[in-house]
Formats: C-alpha cells, structure tokens, sequence
C-alpha cells in the first residue's frame, strides 16, 4: 500500500513539472520569440529554441526550489499570482467589453501583486486568505479601469469572435443582432452543468480521502453528496437530450 501512495505521488510530481516546463517553453517560444524575436522562424529553429527554452525554465525552476521553504508555500505564492487575472479571464468569454489591454494589465498587476504580498516584508500580508481578497481586489479596480479608459476591440474582430464561437449571454447580444447568428450555448444549463459538476467532483474526492482517512462521516457525507451531483447532472443531461 506504502508504494502504490509513493508512485502515485511520485507521478502526480512528475506530470506536474512535465507539464510546467513544456508550458513555459512554449510561452517562451511561440509567444515571445516566434512573434517579437524572429517570426520567420524555420521549424528546425523553433524545435531548437524550445529545448533551450526548456533547459532554462528547468533551471530556473531548481533555482526558485532552494529558496522555498515548503512546498505549500510555493502552492500559495502559485495560487496568490494566479489570483488576479482569474476573473477576467473568465469575464472574456461573456462580455464583448473585455479587451486585450485589460486581460494584459491583469497578468502584470495580478503578478506584482500577489508576489509582492507574498514575498516583500514590508507589504507581506501572512493570512492567505486576505493574501488573495487583496490582490484580486487591486487587480480587478486596476483592470476595469483601464479597460474603461481603453477602446473596446474592433467590431471585425468581435464579430468574427462571435460567428466562430457563438458564445451565449447577454454580454454578446450586440453581436448576436449584428450577425443574425443565435448562440450554440445555453448559458443556464452549463452553469447548471458546473455546478452539478462541482458536488460531483469534490464529494468524490472528500469521500475517498474521509474513508482513507477514517473519518466515516465526512465519507459517508462527502459520498452523498457526490451521489446527488451524478444524479443531477444525469437530470440535467436527459432534459437536455
């Protein structure tokens, strides 16, 4: 049992860095150099440049792993920069408004952020949760300004969005008149999808970790709760149907 819990651990880490440096050098590479550097890159090149990229993010990822205390306080520093430009890059895909120039200031602002009230004594905020309320908060004032004192995208490009995606909403109305396309999503069912989703997935996984742990009840309860997310994405999928 010792060693299926350490290969399984021994897998999820393994998948994990795997995934980190192939993302990295392919931000590195497709976003950064094909596109500012040289965009007449040859194939050759860029297979290349990728494994360079993929030598320095793996460095540099040992670097950053001495500096760590923990593994849980690297999780909270990922999860504290990650926190700033998470709603508007949810809030793009249901409101024409959101632009590019608003998506870019919330990486930068979400970054600063959240490392800087991570890391820096003098503005370091200890209680994670306040940790995160702050720098989405900052984050999203700074966003919606700019955003506001921007140009919204052109309406080609918002057009050609919406005939590609049709997404659903009252935030693509003006698309939808202008196109005459309706919309192939149904906004109320995926969020009752999600949601549904949501009981299904988290009741599982507390329900193994309750029996693992021997803790019945939070099992038996984490169980039940599963059971009614499966029942109600069954519902939710046969209406549909």
């Amino acid at each position: 049992m010792l060693g299926i819990v350490v290969t399984s651990l021994l897998a999820a880490f393994m998948s994990t860095v795997s995934t980190s440096i192939n993302w990295g050098a392919s931000y590195l590479t497709n976003d950064l150099y094909l596109r500012f550097v040289h965009p007449q890159a040859t194939e050759s090149e860029l297979v290349l440049v990728g494994r360079i990229a993929s030598v320095l993010v793996t460095v540099l990822g040992a670097i950053a792993a001495f500096f760590a205390t923990d593994v849980a306080t690297v999780f909270r520093l990922v999860i504290a920069i990650g926190t700033g430009p998470g709603l508007v890059l949810m809030l793009r895909w249901f409101w024409w408004r959101i632009n590019a120039a608003a998506e870019l200031t919330a990486m930068v602002a979400g970054f600063v952020v959240g490392f800087s009230t991570s890391v820096v004594p003098v503005i370091q905020i200890p209680d994670f949760g306040w940790r995160l309320l702050v720098t989405a908060g900052i984050t999203g004032v700074l966003w919606v300004v700019v955003m506001l004192l921007t140009p919204p995208e052109s309406d080609t490009t918002l057009d050609e969005f919406y005939r590609r995606v049709r997404p659903a909403g009252p935030g693509w109305k003006r698309q939808q008149l202008r196109t005459g396309l309706d919309p192939i999503q149904d906004l109320e069912h995926d969020l009752k999808r999600v949601l549904a989703s949501i009981l299904l997935m988290f009741g599982a996984m507390l329900a193994i970790g309750g029996f693992l742990l021997l803790k019945p009840l939070t099992g038996w309860v984490s169980l039940v709760i599963a059971v009614l997310g499966w029942m109600w994405l069954r519902q939710i999928k046969d209406k549909r149907e």
